[in-house]
């Protein structure tokens, strides 16, 4: 189940990016709901919301791919010991596997990631992303979440007023 959720958040966020690579010019946009969602068209050299964003030479993109690399088999390691206990957490971690390999490819294939999701209203913009992106950030925020609830009931915390 694991490398099927993997797999499965990698080929999609694939396949999205080569609808927008190949149906849409750089910078270009389609808007889908007025004054709130477009499909774009933008490149990121950077990671998440452009931070460390360069020129997209081959020594920035080296250490980016070098590190996504290293924070893959972090998670690889991480997720066999949770696995081996019969651990939840292991769906989130195939969530940042399989987004963290959609993005490493864009940066191998591409030496940049492509980015497409664009929400806004008016002038409060959120920086275009991808499905991977999203998994990512779904993944991150369930580990949270159940490293909170197992904190809570560990020690015996409860959430209602006495």
């Amino acid at each position: 189940m694991y490398g099927g959720i993997s797999a499965a958040v990698f080929i999609v966020d694939q396949l999205t990016k080569s609808l927008v690579l190949t149906r849409l010019d750089l910078f270009s946009s389609v808007q889908l709901i007025p004054h709130f969602f477009r499909i774009v068209s933008v490149r990121n050299t950077g990671i998440v919301f452009g931070i460390l964003s360069g020129n997209g030479g081959g020594g920035h993109q080296g250490f980016l791919i070098a590190f996504t690399i290293l924070a893959m088999l972090a998670i690889l390691i991480y997720s066999w010991k949770k696995a081996r206990q019969g651990a939840i957490e292991i769906y989130p971690l195939a969530l940042i596997l399989g987004g963290a390999a959609g993005n490493l490819y864009d940066r191998i294939d591409h030496g940049r990631v492509v980015d497409f999701l664009d929400f806004y209203i008016g002038n409060a913009h959120w920086p275009a992303f991808n499905i991977a992106d999203s998994c990512i950030v779904v993944g991150v925020g369930s580990l949270l979440f159940l490293q909170w609830r197992e904190e809570r009931i560990r020690t015996g915390s409860s959430a209602r007023p006495e």
